[in-house]
């Protein structure tokens, strides 16, 4: 309403300008100036109304007391410029019909009928006043009353009193016509309100759908420009929705035009969609799977103007997946384990036995004392293989007890100082400190976890390189045990297979990470790798707190300080 009025305002200054322009203008060459003096004379009044009715905008005066009070006055000041202008034959009175049009415009149909009454009653009055001969003719008089004036000829009462009710009738009939018009705008803009709001409503409710989508969506345009990203997308990719809208979609997903084409032919020939899994990185750089599939973007008129990709998150599915077919394999194994066991270690302890007492009893020469040598190692490795591999098929009850894990991990390092895989150009740095760190666990299985892992670090780097390992906790009182090497690194393909069993890219039996495993799920941990080929390997156990005895969890987190000791 506010608005409305200050639109009025506006207006009427323009209706009256423009009046009094056109009126000077068609009387600049005329000698008798009748309209101009008066017109100049309602200009100012209308002026100064309009200075007072913006005044009252400030007020606490209701907006809609305020529309029908000017209105009214404008009815008024019509009145006044159509009596000393006329009167009934006055050219100024089709201005009662732009007061009734402006009262269409701010009120109700009841409120444009009240302004044309009061108009037409005005008119009417003044019109029945001069026809009557109550008052003097007002045609540039300004005081109706003087004692001589100019009154109609009977023989023109009867023109004037059918153009008074003509122009009577002209209100009314305006006043009908303007708010039915009116009626209709304001409906038709509630209507339109109702369609924006449901509208925005639609596309409200459409990006909740696509925010709470647990699955990613992408839209692209048909050069594969980013055009929606949403929440579950940045939640699986890392990547921001602002940051890659209008980034080419192979720079976050690789190169998958291939598989694209390959679904949208598949659409095409009405066939099943197909779903593609790929492999690409996060924004932090995490390795994940993600399985996709793909659909044309089809707007209503048939174009198509880009494709929709939805995706879901696979690593978990393809862990379990490969979590499951190793214990597949470690049931197989364990079914198998104890007769090969028998098999191979009675034969093989037997043949031991016989070499070293031949080797005792018989004058050998040196190449024939090597060779023995020889065969004991290599029977010595056998029977190291086969321990192994019973550990990993078949592992030994766990047998929890309160170990100290900084001297487990102590002396860990104490043997592999002195263990003959360790050369000059290995330098060992140990980052944990030498406080207690009680831990509620199997003491043999959790030093076969440190020395496998150990070892593995030092053949990981044949050409040399630093070894480092630390412990820290969290604030829950979570352990993290860190073995880290500066060695060859691991391709994607060794991270996913490094803990198969009998899969060893340093020589060995391949079966030293998958007890390692085997033991961690056992003690309820898990493993994290972080490795990239030539930029060496680092593997993290992660203990939980529920496996530290309650007294020291709290003790050694306070207590815990890093100390690197070279």
């Amino acid at each position: 309403m506010r608005r409305k009025i200050q639109r009025l305002l506006i207006w009427r200054l323009i209706i009256a300008a423009v009046l009094l322009g056109t009126v000077a203008l068609i009387e600049r060459s005329s000698l008798e100036r009748a309209f101009t003096p008066i017109l100049t004379a309602a200009v100012a009044v209308v002026c100064l109304l309009s200075a007072a009715y913006y005044g009252m905008l400030f007020t606490q005066l209701s907006l809609d007391t305020q529309g029908y009070a000017q209105l009214c006055l404008d009815t008024l000041v019509v009145t006044w410029l159509v009596y000393a202008t006329g009167d009934v034959e006055s050219p100024f009175v089709p201005l009662y019909l732009v007061a009734v049009f402006a009262g269409s415009i701010l009120f109700s149909r009841a409120g444009v009928f009240s302004l044309a009454f009061i108009g037409a009653t005005s008119y009417a009055l003044c019109g029945v006043l001069t026809i009557t001969g109550a008052v003097s003719r007002g045609r540039g008089v300004i005081n109706p009353f003087a004692a001589s004036g100019d009154y109609y000829e009977a023989s023109r009462l009867p023109s004037i009193e059918f153009m008074l009710a003509l122009n009577l009738v002209a209100i009314f009939v305006v006043a009908i016509l303007s708010s039915q018009l009116a009626e209709r705008i304001r409906h038709s803009e509630s209507q339109l309100a109702i369609a924006t709001r449901d509208l925005a409503d639609y596309r409200l409710f459409n990006d909740r759908i696509i925010e709470s989508m647990r699955s990613g969506l992408v839209t692209t345009d048909l050069q594969g420009s980013i055009i929606t990203f949403n929440r579950a997308a940045e939640e699986i990719t890392g990547y921001k929705a602002q940051d890659v809208r209008g980034t080419n979609i192979y720079a976050i997903f690789g190169d998958i035009e291939k598989q694209i084409e390959t679904g949208l032919e598949s659409i095409r020939s009405r066939s099943r969609l197909p779903r593609f899994d790929i492999g690409c990185k996060t924004a932090d750089g995490r390795d994940i799977h993600l399985g996709f599939s793909v659909s044309p973007l089809v707007e209503e008129s048939g174009r198509t103007p880009g494709y929709v990709l939805t995706f879901q998150d696979l690593t978990e599915v393809i862990e379990l997946e490969r979590e499951v077919r190793r214990q597949e394999r470690l049931a197989a194994l364990g079914k198998m384990a104890a007769g090969l066991a028998h098999e191979i270690r009675n034969p093989l302890a037997s043949m031991r036995g016989s070499v070293q007492v031949l080797a005792g009893e018989l004058d050998l020469s040196p190449d024939q004392s090597q060779l023995m040598e020889i065969v004991l190692r290599e029977s010595d490795r056998l029977n190291r293989t086969v321990s192994d591999f019973l550990i990993y098929a078949r592992p030994p009850r766990m047998e929890r007890s309160v170990v100290e894990l900084n001297s487990l991990l102590s002396e860990t390092i104490s043997l592999l100082r002195n263990s003959s895989e360790l050369r000059p150009d290995h330098r060992i740095t140990e980052l944990h400190s030498h406080k207690p760190i009680h831990y509620y666990g199997d003491p043999n299985q959790i030093r076969q976890i440190f020395w496998n892992l150990a070892r593995n670090a030092i053949q990981a780097m044949p050409n040399g390189g630093e070894f480092r390992v630390s412990l820290d906790t969290n604030s829950a009182g979570e352990l993290t045990i860190t073995f880290s090497d500066t060695g060859q690194g691991m391709s994607r393909d060794q991270k996913e297979r490094l803990f198969e069993p009998f899969s060893s890219s340093s020589g060995g039996t391949g079966l030293g990470m998958a007890i390692v495993y085997q033991l961690v799920n056992d003690h309820n941990g898990k493993i994290v790798v972080d490795s990239d080929a030539g930029k060496g390997t680092s593997i993290s156990i992660k203990l939980p707190a529920s496996g530290r005895p309650r007294v020291d969890a709290a003790a050694s987190a306070r207590a815990q300080e890093a100390s690197p000791v070279a």
